[in-house]
């Protein structure tokens, strides 16, 4: 039993519409072998694994995967439900799984996922134990879990984040991790925020320092009126006891720079605990503050854009006795609630028995060893910090005006909008006592797990609260997002679409086959279709609007990096990729494309080819508007769209024209359309120009864009037009026979001589299809055949024997066919047959190839010299 391949999606995914782990796995001697058929396999599994007594596995109850357990269910199955649980053990609410056979012992496994790299790790975990139970063997799955746990603390988002992301979702604001941490992108393009944590873009950073700085902080708010501890800054231990004689008992001392409750002592009694207090204090920071202790009960106040948004009173890491157990036992025990986790990543972290629990335990006359009586309650730490084990009780709907507006200006005073201000004071809803309460720190960044998910009383949005307050209502919180799909024609759809975004005065950025570009420049070249380059442009605070061409590949590999878009274009389905990534059908093909439908926001439109059935039929998925085209009004699902107000857009008497559903309006005529008259062009024009006028591009505007797009502002690559020597040069990228066969057809009809065409196809292509391409050779008078510089696992020559073969059925005679395997040698000699008058249709891999082939034909031969 064995992983063949494995990867994790983080966006929206043909699978599901949350994260999700997808893997191969090869069952090998193990498949066809049912869970039946290994005797106690069953038993064990489930004595190892508890948690799996609550998998429904789609019979809708508790114990519906146990039953299939007993009953006899095949091993694929049982690693998914294990890698779910081991998941669910250390701490993650997945549920999502799902296993199908490929063939022979192969299966897909599907596994929803909270972090990358732990769902990568429970799915390897999950095959070990499998492979293992099956061997008989002895099994732990303690280990596996605590790799896990330790992967969720490392790579993991904690509660903070994951809140963060939640609030903005529930607001309809897009919302996607940056990397590892607590980093967010909220929003796309120059209506983005980002935040990190509890810190925003626009908290100052002026302010962050300043918080870090308790001693100035302490200044700022004793200067501002508000009650501070009294204390000093020491850097030596003399210093530390020379300050704690002035000061008086009882004492606090603390990093001047700590944070987490880290190097925290408290009432301290007398020197040689200030001494003791001051090492601990040193280990995180050159210098410690010794300050007056106050006494009180401990409360955290969260301030965002100067307004209280939650409190809670925070209790110290402890534990209660129960008269029989041991303190570390009692510590295990509350260790063991599956809300405890290590650092920030679950809403409590566990309580550690390190050197200052223990000397705290000491003060006290206990060690870990001491068996407490029953309900005595012993302290472990003494800062009330949830990071060091402690809880939180929410009190928000109990606080004073007096103590929200002193936390209130605190915030203001230091300057951050969004600010944790950590106070003591005896009673939070009493009026503050004069010289009966203290503002101990103010801090950036708070967490926001102990108002979310406090031990007792009501959670509170706190995170909904910041992204409120970094998206007030009525702002701007994306920008226009256009995704364009379909197996040909994406790319001139999305160019013109862009163009006519441009043209309404927007910063646009494109992605597609031919690179990445922003504002007219490109910014990357290569095949850019993808959901990396297509995040890498949502996250680009300078753009207006987005146009994504999004190819095949990339969503299946890699989902779609937006979770909803404004306008989806699907342009067409054809045969093309089939035999690839588990595609073996058109009806595979239009299921993975029509994701782009799905991702259509409420308020968003889908514009669709009404003239093909595998399109049309997309828009029973759309959540949003449907917009549909055709060549031709009388089409019969155009018809019924119509007639029903349906927005749409067709060609009436050699025009493009939109309805709207009251009123047919001219957008331009076939004779002056930029991209020319050729049918695939003229439905890229129709799809283009409804993406772009159901984006909110005024019809001027795409009048306009419609006549330029393809003269002034060229469609590089998508049958792009030269001339060298009275013949016609056509430059595409036409990869698959339908769209091939189109180009050579509209080739003809514009040429006045013969048709030459240069006919290559990627290796990675079923056999049916390159044989396909082949035939076209039927509809010119010569061919050409070369290959792509990358075969794609194919063999040299195949390729090419294969399209040689496809034009023989096609009854294309040997003298009409030649092969010329490199890109540009056939460019050349395609050239050197077409006479003035000829078009040369060159279907190019690298249109450099084709370039310095053309520059070589222009290229007068150097004079011979005599002797």
């Amino acid at each position: 039993m064995r992983i063949l391949e494995a990867r994790a999606i983080e966006g929206l995914n043909v699978h599901a519409r949350f994260p999700v782990v997808v893997a191969r796995v090869d069952l090998e001697s193990s498949a066809g072998v049912t869970s039946r058929d290994l005797p106690g396999f069953g038993d064990r599994l489930a004595q190892l694994l508890p948690g799996l007594a609550e998998h429904h596995c789609g019979l809708g109850y508790a114990g519906g995967f146990l039953e299939r357990l007993r009953d006899g269910t095949l091993l694929g199955h049982v690693v998914e439900h294990v890698a779910l649980e081991l998941q669910a053990m250390a701490g993650c609410g997945v549920f999502y799984g799902k296993t199908r056979q490929e063939g022979g012992s192969v299966y897909t496994v599907v596994l929803e996922h909270e972090c990358a790299e732990a769902g990568l790790s429970a799915l390897r975990a999950a095959v070990r134990l499998v492979a293992d139970l099956c061997d008989g063997a002895d099994v732990d799955v303690a280990p596996d879990v605590e790799t896990l746990r330790t992967l969720l603390a490392d790579r993991g988002t904690g509660p903070s984040t994951r809140a963060l992301m939640a609030a903005a979702r529930a607001r309809d604001i897009p919302a996607r991790p940056l990397g590892e941490g607590s980093w967010l992108q909220l929003g796309y393009g120059r209506h983005q925020r980002r935040v990190r944590a509890a810190v925003t873009s626009r908290t100052s950073a002026l302010a962050v320092d300043l918080a870090g700085d308790k001693t100035m902080t302490k200044r700022l708010l004793r200067s501002a009126g508000l009650a501070v501890p009294d204390g000093a800054v020491a850097a030596t231990a003399a210093e530390a006891v020379a300050a704690a004689r002035q000061l008086g008992f009882p004492l606090a001392v603390k990093p001047v720079d700590g944070n987490h409750g880290r190097g925290v002592t408290l009432r301290i009694a007398s020197v040689a605990e200030v001494r003791a207090a001051y090492r601990l204090a040193r280990q995180h920071a050159e210098r410690v503050i010794v300050e007056r202790y106050v006494a009180g009960r401990q409360y955290r106040v969260l301030v965002v854009g100067g307004r209280v948004a939650a409190a809670a009173e925070r209790l110290p890491a402890q534990v209660t006795g129960d008269g029989t157990s041991s303190i570390a036992a009692l510590v295990a025990r509350t260790n063991a609630d599956p809300r405890r986790g290590l650092g920030h990543e679950r809403p409590l972290t566990r309580i550690a028995l390190d050197p200052p629990a223990v000397a705290l335990l000491s003060r006290a006359g206990l060690s870990p060893a001491s068996v407490p009586a029953a309900g005595q309650s012993v302290l472990l730490t003494e800062a009330a910090n949830l990071s060091t084990g402690g809880t939180a009780v929410d009190v928000t709907d109990q606080i004073h005006a007096d103590v929200a507006e002193a936390c209130r200006r605190a915030a203001a005073v230091v300057g951050l909008d969004v600010a944790g201000v950590d106070l003591v004071v005896e009673d939070i809803a009493a009026p503050l006592p004069p010289g009966g309460w203290a503002v101990i720190e103010v801090n950036a960044s708070p967490g926001l797990r102990m108002h979310h998910h406090p031990a007792s009383g009501q959670s509170r949005d706190a995170a909904g609260a910041i992204v409120d307050w970094l998206f007030p209502p009525g702002s701007p919180r994306s920008i226009p997002v256009v995704a364009i799909t379909g197996t040909n024609g994406k790319t001139t759809t999305a160019r013109l679409a862009a163009a006519a975004l441009a043209a309404a005065g927007l910063q646009v950025g494109l992605t597609s086959t031919d690179g990445v570009w922003v504002g007219g420049q490109r910014r990357r070249e290569g095949d850019c279709a993808g959901p990396e380059s297509a995040a890498d442009l949502l996250g680009d605070p300078e753009i207006d609007a987005a146009v994504l061409e999004t190819a095949r590949g990339g969503i299946l590999r890699g989902g779609l990096a937006f979770a909803q878009c404004s306008v989806a274009v699907v342009t067409n389905i054809s045969a093309d990729h089939l035999g690839q990534d588990g595609l073996d059908s058109v009806a595979d093909l239009a299921h993975v494309k029509s994701l782009l439908v799905e991702a259509v926001a409420p308020h968003g439109w889908a514009v669709l080819n009404g003239q093909d059935p595998w399109v049309a039929g997309m828009a029973t998925r759309c959540r949003g508007r449907v917009a549909l085209f055709a060549l031709r009004p009388e089409h019969p699902v155009l018809r019924a769209h119509m007639a029903g107000g349906g927005v749409a857009a067709f060609v009436r008497d050699g025009t493009l024209v939109y309805v709207d559903g009251r009123a047919e309006r001219a957008l331009c005529p076939l004779a002056e359309l930029g991209l020319g008259a050729a049918p695939y062009n003229v439905q890229n024009a129709l799809g283009g120009a409804l993406a772009a006028l159901c984006a909110g591009v005024p019809e001027p505007v795409v009048q306009g864009a419609l006549r330029r797009f393809g003269r002034e502002l060229p469609n590089h690559g998508r049958f792009e037009l030269r001339e060298v020597a009275g013949v016609s040069v056509v430059m595409d990228y036409g990869h698959n026979p339908r769209a091939m066969a189109a180009a050579l057809v509209a080739a003809r009809r514009r040429g006045r001589g013969g048709l030459i065409a240069v006919l290559g196809v990627p290796g990675d292509r079923r056999d049916d299809l390159i044989l396909a391409a082949g035939r076209t050779a039927a509809l010119c008078d010569a061919v050409v055949v070369r290959e792509d510089a990358d075969l794609r696992g194919r063999r040299p020559g195949e390729v090419a024997a294969l399209l040689m073969l496809g034009a023989e059925r096609a009854r294309v005679t040997r003298e009409r066919v030649e092969v010329v395997l490199d890109e540009c040698e056939a460019v050349s000699r395609a050239l050197a047959r077409a006479l003035p008058g000829d078009t040369v249709v060159a279907f190019f891999e690298r249109r450099a190839a084709v370039e310095a082939a053309l520059s070589a034909a222009m290229t007068p031969a150097p004079a011979a010299v005599g002797g």
